[in-house]
């Protein structure tokens, strides 16, 4: 496990519909009480669609996969949903091992994520 710094930035696409949210770093326990908030802020802000951009995350540990499994059966419930793009050799791993590919959508690039989560 590596110990890059996490950082989350977030933007809406263009039709200002799904939130997009890039992540670098370590998604570790520390990270996750960090992001939580940011998403519960985003959610109160609208949004019901998100796309979470992972070319930068290196690792994701289970309260991470928490808490975008909670946020996806959350949104689920009010006509949204969760994609999750660019994923790292390391995480991509992670998410297979926990079946988290069964739970939520995983697209190659950005563009097929917005798109997917916006029309669903």
């Amino acid at each position: 496990m590596s110990t890059t710094k996490f950082s989350s930035q977030f933007e809406a696409d263009p039709t200002g519909r799904v939130c997009v949210a890039a992540l670098t770093g370590t998604l570790d326990p520390l990270a996750t009480e960090e992001l939580g908030p940011q998403l519960h802020a985003q959610h109160a802000a609208g949004f019901r669609k998100f796309v979470f951009d992972l070319q930068g995350l290196v690792y994701i540990g289970s309260l991470g996969i928490r808490l975008l499994v909670g946020l996806s059966n959350q949104v689920k419930s009010e006509g949204g949903g969760v994609a999750l793009c660019n994923l790292t050799s390391g995480v991509k791993v992670i998410v297979e091992l926990t079946k988290l590919d069964r739970v939520l959508r995983i697209f190659p690039n950005r563009a097929d994520a917005i798109g997917a989560v916006r029309d669903a």
